[in-house]
């Protein structure tokens, strides 16, 4: 008896020895790639993961902390490669399924991924967020009749789940109630006063409305340019809201500066026509409606900086 027991230590302890390392190497790279995220080092933290996920391929954390990197970086083809590979060892897991969900929307596989959302339901079904994706999904689709039952479901399951209200608002947007829209924008700012996109969307509901509304607008606007000076879609729509209001002397800068950045927006370049049509600047104006005919001719997509809809968990606030 004496003699099993030490065999069975000694397998015991052979064992785990080799199981440590292998586990200590693991938790090693997850915190270093955590400290690496933290400090803003998000593809040091990306290099550390894969090559630790390369080692240990069975490793469902691996996976998944590499698939949420990849997705804050919007590399969302490649997130969702490590997210369903975290889901094959684990098909069980919430987060690693909504988020996979999410690098699907963001890698604008709308389809792929209401398909997804579908087959998992009956899992998670019973979560906002889920709902919230899938709304999310086909919102993406422009089918908003369906999104918007979703978002109402999200809602009715956590109703201060900002990012569901967001959306909605988005929706009745599209359906021409822009009064119902405001109302939920106005409470969202309120709320979260720090969030740029909330702002800026909130500015764009009530230029929609009337110009009445400019002045509570272009408030709106400086408010989210404070908070990110330097975000697109910030800039697009102030310079919208100051177009519309004739202001063509603080508009201009704001055009230009977005013609350098998206040259084939053909919105930008017709804005700019008429700012320098008013100003007096017919060279320039000349030379914008040679560029607004060639990318006619050209037929190139409208690439307006509009704002994405508000992505998941991973996606912090401003």
């Amino acid at each position: 008896m004496l003699k099993v027991s030490a065999a069975l230590s000694l397998l015991f302890i052979l064992i785990s020895s080799n199981l440590a390392p292998a586990q200590t190497s693991e938790q090693s790279a997850l915190a270093q790639a955590s400290a690496l995220v933290k400090a803003g080092k998000r593809k040091q933290a990306a290099s550390v993961l894969a090559a630790a996920s390369k080692a240990h391929p069975a490793s469902e954390a691996l996976h998944a902390a590499l698939g949420r990197v990849l997705f804050k970086q919007a590399k969302y083809e490649e997130a969702v490669q490590e997210l369903g590979q975290a889901l094959q060892i684990n098909p069980d897991s919430r987060e690693n399924s909504m988020l996979l969900a999410e690098s699907l929307i963001g890698w604008q596989h709308y389809g792929v991924a209401v398909d997804f959302l579908h087959a998992v339901q009956n899992k998670f079904g019973g979560f906002p967020e889920f709902h919230y994706d899938l709304g999310l999904a086909y919102y993406s689709l422009n089918q908003t009749k369906d999104a918007k039952p979703e978002l109402e479901e999200a809602l009715r399951l956590a109703p201060t789940l900002d990012r569901a209200q967001y959306l909605l608002a988005a929706c009745l947007a599209t359906e021409g109630d822009y009064a119902k829209s405001i109302e939920i924008f106005r409470k969202l700012v309120k709320e979260h006063p720090q969030n740029a996109s909330y702002w800026a969307t909130y500015a764009q509901m009530l230029m929609r409305v009337g110009n009445e509304n400019l002045p509570e607008a272009l408030k709106a606007c400086r408010r989210a340019r404070t908070l990110k000076p330097r975000d697109l879609h910030v800039q697009y729509v102030t310079a919208t809201i100051l177009l519309q209001g004739g202001n063509f002397a603080e508009a201009r800068p704001l055009f230009e500066h977005l013609a350098s950045v998206s040259p084939k927006e053909l919105s930008t370049h017709v804005a700019l026509v008429r700012i320098y049509s008013q100003l007096g600047e017919r060279e320039l104006a000349k030379k914008q409606i040679e560029i607004v005919h060639q990318i006619e001719k050209e037929g190139t997509p409208n690439t307006a900086p509009v704002p994405p809809p508000p992505a998941g968990q991973d996606q912090p606030s401003n």
